[in-house]
Formats: C-alpha cells, structure tokens, sequence
C-alpha cells in the first residue's frame, strides 16, 4: 500500500491520505463552503476563494523566486498577516469578510509564503544559523 495518496471525495473535494501503520490519516485542502466560494469555470467545487487565492499567489510567488527575484523578509511577513488578521478578526465574530478580501489577502498570503519560505531555506542552506 502507499504511504501518500490522494483520493476524491464527494462531499469536501480532494483529500491527501497518509497511511501509517496500515491507519489512514486524511487531511482536506478545503472546507469549499459554497458562498465563500467563487463561481466559475466549475472551481466552485474545488476551492473556496480564500485558498483559491493562497494557490494563485504561491503560483506566481514560485515563478518569482526560481527567477531569481526576492524581496525583504519584511515584506514577505507583512504579505502573510493581512490573512491572519482577516481570518482571526472572521473566526472571532468581529466581522464578516467577503469573497474579494478572501481572494486578496489569500493571493497576498501565497506570494509571501513563497518569499518567507525560500528566505528561511537559503538561511538554512548557508548555515546562517551557526
């Protein structure tokens, strides 16, 4: 049997199943409530806007980094927290976002993942933590 795999499921759309000791452990990429999502091109069904905008953002966020391109760690924290601050400002009923801000501070989100990420690993390679 494999160790990862990826299956479909009805309900919660794709799920990464980790087998371990003949268990399996399933994680979802996406709770895809419908009215957090954006309607079109059927990724309605797939991805709410949130993290559709998380996948945009690491996708041009990795097309960045390979060419080279970077920017101040700085920068890259100050991308990630419009997305902590909306989702936990959400969680804690202070507000209601909307489809646009998830899709913005998710886009934001992903591209300074990306940065952060390939900063922390290039510190990581050169041993600067020594």
């Amino acid at each position: 049997m494999k160790f990862i795999k990826i299956e479909w499921d009805n309900n919660i759309g794709p799920v990464l199943l980790l087998n371990i000791k003949n268990h399996n452990f399933g994680f979802c990429f996406c709770h895809k409530i419908k009215d957090r999502s954006i309607w079109f091109f059927g990724l309605e069904k797939v991805l709410c806007s949130r993290c559709l905008g998380i996948l945009l953002g690491g996708t041009i966020g990795f097309i960045l980094v390979i060419n080279k391109y970077q920017i101040e760690i700085i920068w890259s924290v100050l991308l990630i927290l419009p997305l902590i601050i909306d989702g936990f400002s959400q969680a804690l009923k202070y507000r209601e976002s909307n489809n646009v801000i998830r899709l913005i501070t998710g886009f934001l989100f992903g591209l300074g993942l990306q940065f952060f990420l390939s900063t922390l690993f290039a510190v990581i390679k050169n041993g600067f933590f020594y």
